[in-house]
């Protein structure tokens, strides 16, 4: 591998000049040879390094080598494992914008309805969903010192860095919660009425006019429901409703190119040197701080008041516009 990858180091280097090499087919050899010692000497892609490393992004695969005395050129992935974080969010009624607390009347009439229950809390996971590719290059300021590393690059990956979505649990509550939402919006349309005088139930028979004014004035005393996420900044409560298939989700999302800097420190770990060891530390700037975006296309980022553990997380997300970046390598050299 290691030949292989200094073969095409020279291709690179010596394509400039093929037109005059093929005037000179003799010297040709020789010129690659000269080249090849050079390179050796200096110390250019003379050795290949694999490496496993460990970190705040995950599980990761590195190939490296020198580009020349004083700088190392590194590419790899890393591969962010799936792991979660639960959350709940409270269930609450409300009229006009306004949190009314009848939340308890709209599950008993669900239930007498379906024969489901409404939870009051929905439980929802959050995963990271990380997985990146990295190109950097290391350069080595003190040339009597060649631990200590200064570091520059960037990442590539997708956009998506962290998903959240109900749990299964949640799915008889959040179905429950559209039929109520479906059932409030026609009972309390300004057409619910007519239909009622026009409009038969089954075959022939009609709804009682009194009985149906009844259960109108009762859906809008008990208001409509939601998953309270946060509210808007005009105080209003942001509530949440799930999408057609009955699920509430949502995504946060950073720049796909994030630029990279950083500083590490490394050493041998065997008398030959082949087995290494380095630390690095660093930022990437992947554009300021995620934007949180719900399955309804609600920016959570722009709402305040956020509920429990969203609201922490979004506090921190939005102090650090930059992603921290720590990372433990063991190579070896070729």
């Amino acid at each position: 591998m290691k030949n292989i990858l200094r073969l095409i180091a020279i291709a690179f280097t010596i394509l400039p000049f093929a037109s005059y090499a093929q005037k000179a087919d003799d010297a040709y050899p020789n010129r690659i040879k000269a080249l090849a010692n050079q390179m050796n000497e200096h110390g250019v892609f003379n050795t290949i390094e694999i490496a496993a490393n460990i970190g705040t992004t995950g599980l990761g695969l590195e190939i490296a080598s020198p580009m020349t005395e004083w700088a190392k050129l590194r590419a790899g992935v890393d591969w962010m494992p799936q792991f979660s974080i639960p959350m709940t969010f409270g269930m609450e009624s409300y009229v006009d914008g306004k949190i009314n607390n009848k939340f308890e009347k709209i599950r008993d009439l669900m239930y007498d309805i379906s024969g489901m229950t409404i939870d009051k809390e929905i439980k929802m996971d959050s995963k990271p969903t990380m997985t990146t590719f990295r190109l950097l290059v290391d350069v080595y300021p003190f040339k009597a010192n060649r631990h200590w590393h200064l570091t520059a690059g960037f990442f590539v990956g997708g956009n998506s860095v962290g998903s959240s979505m109900n749990t299964m649990s949640e799915m008889p509550s959040l179905l429950a919660l559209n039929m109520y939402d479906r059932m409030y919006k026609g009972i309390t349309s300004d057409e619910f009425m007519d239909r009622v005088f026009d409009e038969p139930i089954y075959g022939d028979v009609y709804l009682d006019p009194e009985m149906a004014m009844e259960l109108q004035k009762r859906m809008l005393s008990m208001g409509q429901l939601g998953v309270h996420v946060g509210d808007h900044k005009d105080g209003t409560p942001y509530m949440m409703m799930p999408d057609k298939d009955g699920t509430v989700s949502a995504k946060a999302r950073v720049n796909r190119f994030r630029p990279y800097v950083g500083f590490g420190y490394g050493g041998a770990l065997s008398p030959d040197g082949k087995w290494q060891a380095s630390f690095d530390a660093g930022v990437q700037f992947w554009g300021g701080a995620p934007k949180v975006t719900t399955h309804d296309g609600t920016v959570l980022n722009d709402l305040i008041n956020l509920r429990g553990k969203v609201g922490t997380y979004m506090d921190i997300m939005k102090s650090i516009p930059v992603y921290p970046t720590i990372d433990f390598r063991i190579s070896y050299r070729f």
